[in-house]
């Protein structure tokens, strides 16, 4: 990997006596963080370097000159500071509250953290929130204890300090109550200094103080130089997309808001005229996050009209009406709540509440957490609330704590025998379950089997296992006839509850 800060040192002195302007070269790591935290997985970022100019119009020029050049991969011009997902004007003529904190019930209300609190209360696992600024010492968040681990707060107090609340508001007689409150929280803001500004540098030095299983939750959107579009997901620069991946090939789910830019993502390009975010194009990429759109308080929760939408939506929640600690915006006050926070920024830390509930019960269960690929599957998945239209729509689901940890639980009940035989009793899986399912007929392969497969006699259920156990046996010739039998006996078992 070259070292970029160096290499380009003579270009920008050459840039530098060209146009008789300023242009300051940076490593993207500041040296002073490096030598304070040491390298670790910094290493691949050491081809990265940020260059300051005097003016927009100077570095859009700049950028255009070092990305034609063949030993840049790529240059580009960073958003800057803007403001997080706002939380829209709140009519409530016309968007009634469900309640306070409603986001914590049931299905299809909301991801049922209440039920899933008789189990875990995010015990275990760290949570980490990325933005600009917070109040930490807030009457229901000081006991938390929470701590930042690099960087300054410095603006949007209000809003941080709204996000922390839904997640880990202290189980006291104050406020509320967050949706994982036992676990381990700390904050990293994109002011790396009073003056400097980067939310991939963010990302890495928390990604660097967390541990596989964790969570990290990016509360923050961008724009992108020669878009049409408003406010975008961060991912879409190419900095920050390689320190989310980086974050999550070491086992850290990160959580990603969509933006309140009401954009379709599938139809967004970037100045190249790659579709980046358009799941199935050529040009798409994954950075393993879990991205969440917003939809409104009320069952079925349609989309609301400010959140990004397309096929790169995982998850979604409530976008409005979203009790919590703080005023939402820049306020300061220790004892302040509102009830009227939201925006892609209110929906993104109710699904982080659930992976890091998801995360605790794993590893209270295993011993060790689910990797930030299964925890996107699991909330991800036709298990949990989709919204009013998902065809329209096109925000993903809204994460159902109850449906996943008991379809999980369901699911471990095939961990008894040898993996080289789960296939087989998954066969019948949904006849065990006395729902629509498929059975093995020789010659013919998966064929439907009707709900109604307990009226047939217990003779007839024999058969039908002794033919999936011939074609087993036909399929794998591995298998003896003594393994087939556990094939069986496991099916009667389970036939027999």
């Amino acid at each position: 990997m070259v070292d970029a800060f160096a290499y380009l040192g003579d270009v920008i002195a050459e840039y530098q006596d060209r146009v008789a302007a300023e242009a300051y070269l940076e490593p993207m790591v500041g040296r002073d963080e490096q030598e304070r935290l040491g390298r670790g997985r910094r290493a691949r970022f050491d081809g990265y370097a940020a260059i300051t100019v005097r003016d927009e119009a100077s570095a859009a020029e700049l950028a255009k000159e070092l990305d034609a050049r063949d030993d840049v991969e790529t240059a580009y011009v960073e958003g800057g500071p803007t403001p997080p997902p706002t939380p829209p004007p709140v009519n409530a003529g016309d968007d009634p509250r469900s309640g306070n904190q409603g986001y914590l019930d049931a299905a299809p209300d909301g991801i049922d953290a209440r039920w899933a609190w008789g189990a875990t209360d995010g015990t275990g696992i760290g949570f980490v929130d990325l933005e600009q600024g917070w109040t930490l010492n807030h009457e229901d968040l000081a006991a938390a204890g929470i701590t930042i681990i690099s960087g300054v707060s410095q603006a949007y107090h209000g809003h941080g300090t709204a996000v922390l609340g839904e997640v880990v508001a202290v189980d006291n007689a104050k406020g509320g109550v967050g949706i994982a409150p036992e676990a381990s929280a700390r904050v990293v803001s994109q002011f790396r200094t009073s003056s400097t500004y980067s939310t991939a540098a963010a990302i890495i030095s928390a990604a660097d103080a967390m541990s596989p299983g964790d969570v990290l939750l990016l509360e923050a959107q961008t724009t992108a130089a020669g878009s049409s579009t408003t406010y975008l997901p961060v991912e879409v620069e190419q900095a920050v997309f390689d320190a989310i991946r980086d974050a999550v090939d070491v086992g850290i789910v990160v959580v990603e808001a969509a933006g309140n830019g009401g954009n379709d993502l599938d139809d967004w390009a970037d100045a190249s005229g790659r579709h980046l975010l358009k799941v199935g194009d050529a040009d798409y990429r994954d950075s393993g996050a879990i991205m969440v759109g917003a939809g409104a308080s009320a069952a079925p929760h349609s989309r609301l009209s400010f959140s990004n939408h397309g096929s790169r939506i995982d998850c979604y929640a409530w976008g409005q009406n979203v009790d919590t600690t703080g005023d939402g915006w820049t306020g300061t006050s220790t004892t302040a709540y509102t009830g009227s926070f939201g925006g892609t920024s209110g929906a993104s830390p109710i699904v982080t509440g659930a992976a890091v509930l998801l995360q605790s019960w794993q590893r209270a269960r295993s011993g060790h957490p689910f990797s930030p690929g299964t925890v996107r599957t699991w909330l991800s998945s036709s298990l949990n609330t989709p919204s009013a239209d998902p065809a329209t729509d096109r925000i993903g689901v809204m994460p159902d704590l109850k449906a996943i940890c008991e379809r999980i639980e369901w699911n471990d009940r095939f961990k008894g025998i040898d993996d080289r035989f789960v296939y087989w009793v998954y066969i019948l899986f949904g006849i065990i379950n006395d729902a629509p399912g498929l059975i093995w007929v020789p010659g013919k392969g998966p064929v439907p089997v009707d709900p109604d497969w307990r009226d047939v006699a217990v003779r007839g259920r024999r058969e039908l296992v002794a033919a999936i156990a011939r074609e087993a046996r036909a399929f794998d010739g591995r298998l003896t006839a003594k393994q087939l039998d556990r094939i069986a006996e496991k099916a009667f078992k389970t036939l027999g509850r």
